[in-house]
C-alpha cells in the first residue's frame, strides 16, 4: 500500500510520527515557507518487514527566525527502506539546525536508509548547522548520509545577470534550481 502526504509546517512547535506495518511504503513532503520560529521532530519508525519511507524536506526560511528540524529514521524489521533528503535556502540572518539519526535495530537485517541535509545560504547573516548521525546494530545494511552547506556561486550569478537578469531575479532562478532536484523526486513517486 502507498501513501502520499504533503504536510506544510505553520507551527511553532510540530511533531509528527509514523509507524509503518509491513510493505507500507509513505513518501512524506515537509515544507516550510512561512518566515516563522519553528521546532521541528520527524519521526519514522519501520516496524513491518518490507516497508519503506521517502522524506522530502523543503526549507525557505526568511527573517530572523530560528528553525530547527529533527528527525529519525527507525529501521525495526528486516528489508525496509528509507530515504530522506532535507533542503533549505536560507536568507537574512535565519538559524537553520538540522539534525537526523538513521537507527537500525540488530532485527533489522538488510536494510537500506539514507539522509542528506543540503543547504544554501543567500546572505551573510544566515547560518546553518547539520548533524546527520547512524546508530547501526545489524550487520547486513547499508546505510549512509551526508550534508553540504554553501553560498550561491558567483560566477552562476555574474552569468546570469550579464543576460539581463536583475541580481534579485537571479537569485531566485538559483534558488528554484537548487530545489528542482528534490521536487524531480516527489513527481516521479506519485506517477
Amino acid at each position: 500500500m502507498k501513501s502520499f502526504i504533503i504536510h506544510e509546517l505553520t507551527k511553532e512547535k510540530e511533531s509528527l510520527e509514523y509507524n509503518l506495518k509491513t510493505n507500507i511504503h509513505l513518501t512524506l513532503v515537509l515544507v516550510l515557507s512561512q518566515a516563522i520560529d519553528a521546532d521541528v521532530q520527524v519521526v519514522v519508525r519501520l516496524a513491518g518487514r518490507g516497508a519503506s519511507v521517502k522524506v522530502i524536506g523543503l526549507v525557505l526560511g526568511r527573517g530572523g527566525h530560528t528553525i530547527t528540524i529533527h528527525t529519525e529514521q527507525i529501521h525495526e524489521a528486516p528489508e525496509t527502506t528509507s530515504n530522506l533528503l532535507v533542503k533549505a535556502a536560507l536568507f537574512d540572518n535565519v538559524q537553520f539546525s538540522y539534525d537526523g539519526v538513521i537507527r537500525v535495530a540488530r532485527a533489522a537485517q538488510k536494510s537500506d536508509a539514507y539522509q542528506k541535509n543540503e543547504n544554501l545560504l543567500l546572505s551573510g547573516g544566515a547560518h546553518a548547522r547539520s548533524d546527520p548521525a547512524l546508530e547501526i546494530l545489524a550487520n547486513d545494511v547499508r546505510c549512509t548520509h551526508g550534508s553540504t552547506t554553501g553560498k550561491i556561486n558567483e560566477d552562476q550569478l555574474w552569468y546570469l545577470t550579464s543576460r539581463g537578469l536583475s541580481i534579485s531575479g537571479a537569485k531566485q532562478l538559483l534558488v528554484e534550481g537548487f530545489f528542482e532536484s528534490a521536487l524531480g523526486t516527489i513527481s516521479d513517486t506519485i506517477q
